[in-house]
């Protein structure tokens, strides 16, 4: 039976003793850059082509050498004969000479020797010839050749999570592979005797295993593999099984419940019933989220998430978040906002504890605007009407409206 007693440790603590006992063991794949959305980049793309390569029209027009029709005016029209028709799709290119002009589609190639663009709804076409009534200035209308992109330019790094326009970009530049980081495999354990499968009818005594719903989605959200086992009863020796299945097949395990003071919380005994674990700690000075600890099972990190939701969620952000980063080399890549308190605001706390508030973001005249949401720890309504969290530093008892804070989004 485990002996140990939650020891209360410093957020800044946890996460040095993370760098300590977790190191990088995910490898580098290459995939299909139809597959790469929403992978993380394991090295620098530098681009090998200009794009686009060649000088195009940015509209529908004539293409023209502006020195022909720099005197154009309405009274003293130019005439270019019309030599091609080009079109994105053109695979040869053409030279203009004196007097002479192409028809160009958005995206075409710009003949050689044209250097302007006259937009169709500028044009007046007579026959074989183009009238010109207005001067054309060099470059107008034209997207220059390595405008977007240059060879040898640096255009994504190491770690840039791929977004859409990310893809599209690697496409343009000719990529059909790219070097991404293993997505990390994530076991959720659920544990508790009241938990049953969501959608089931509940009776007296059972809740819907809901958190791990939630936790899987943020796993997804932060570019993991979820996987969950069933729900484990409140038995050490069921849980510690549980436990090592679970390191038998994923990256990170995180159990979700069971991680308090209570007659039933009995995941830090069943880990130290495991031949090598470790609990590396068990407490942080957070409020939510204080109960959450770490461990190493089977060379594998491992999590106790508490199981009141709001502490659940924070235990995730600020430590399982961190380790699913650390296990593929890489930062947590947080985005925050800065945003103006709506209104006066207590903080009590246990001393040295720092303070995490969820809040919903309004947008103001200048910033936006932080309204606090309270409410217990079990409560779910309040991270849902959520759009994301401060961070108060510990000792901090209240904080003035009108205040500047960094908001934490929860995406």
């Amino acid at each position: 039976m485990w002996q140990g007693t939650i020891k209360y440790v410093k957020l800044e603590e946890c996460l040095k003793a993370i760098e300590l006992h977790v190191r990088q063991s995910l490898p580098v794949e290459e995939v299909e850059i139809s597959n790469a959305y929403g992978r993380f980049l394991a090295e620098d793309v530098i681009s090998n082509i200009d794009v686009p390569p060649c000088d195009i029209a940015h509209f529908d027009g004539y293409a023209l050498r502006s020195n022909d029709v720099a005197q154009a005016s309405p009274t003293n029209p130019v005439k270019l004969k019309i030599k091609a028709r080009l079109y994105p799709s053109t695979k040869e290119l053409i030279s203009l000479g004196p007097r002479e002009a192409a028809y160009v589609a958005t995206g075409a190639p710009m003949p050689l020797g044209a250097d302007g663009v006259l937009p169709v709804e500028a044009s007046v076409v007579k026959g074989e010839y183009l009238e010109v009534r207005y001067g054309v200035r060099p470059g107008e209308h034209v997207i220059k050749a390595g405008s977007d992109v240059r060879r040898g330019e640096v255009v994504l790094r190491r770690g840039h999570r791929l977004r859409g326009q990310d893809v599209a970009l690697l496409a343009l530049m000719g990529f059909t592979k790219v070097k991404v980081f293993s997505r990390p495999r994530v076991c959720i354990v659920p544990v508790g005797d009241e938990l049953a499968d969501e959608g089931n009818v509940l009776k007296l005594g059972e809740v819907p295993c809901s958190h791990a719903l939630m936790i899987g989605g943020f796993v997804l959200r932060d570019g993991g593999i979820p996987m969950r086992l069933a729900k484990v009863p409140d038995d050490p020796s069921l849980i510690s099984e549980a436990i090592l299945r679970a390191t038998s097949f994923s990256d990170l395990v995180l159990t979700i419940g069971g991680a308090s003071r209570g007659e039933k919380d009995l995941v830090p005994t069943a880990i130290s019933r495991v031949d090598g674990a470790r609990i590396i700690f068990h407490g942080m000075m957070t409020r939510p989220g204080r109960q959450t600890g770490v461990a190493v099972v089977n060379g594998k990190p491992l999590v106790m998430l508490p199981g009141l939701v709001q502490s659940t969620i924070v235990g995730y952000q600020l430590i399982a978040r961190n380790i699913m980063f650390k296990l593929m080399g890489l930062e947590v890549d947080d985005l925050t906002i800065k945003a103006r308190i709506a209104h006066d605001l207590e903080l009590p706390q246990p001393k040295g504890f720092k303070r995490i508030v969820f809040v919903q973001l309004e947008r103001g005249n200048d910033c936006y605007r932080a309204w606090p949401l309270r409410g217990e720890s079990a409560i779910l309504s309040v991270p849902v009407r959520a759009h994301g969290y401060v961070l108060f530093d510990e000792g901090l008892d209240y904080v003035e409206k009108d205040s500047m804070v960094d908001v934490h989004l929860l995406n």
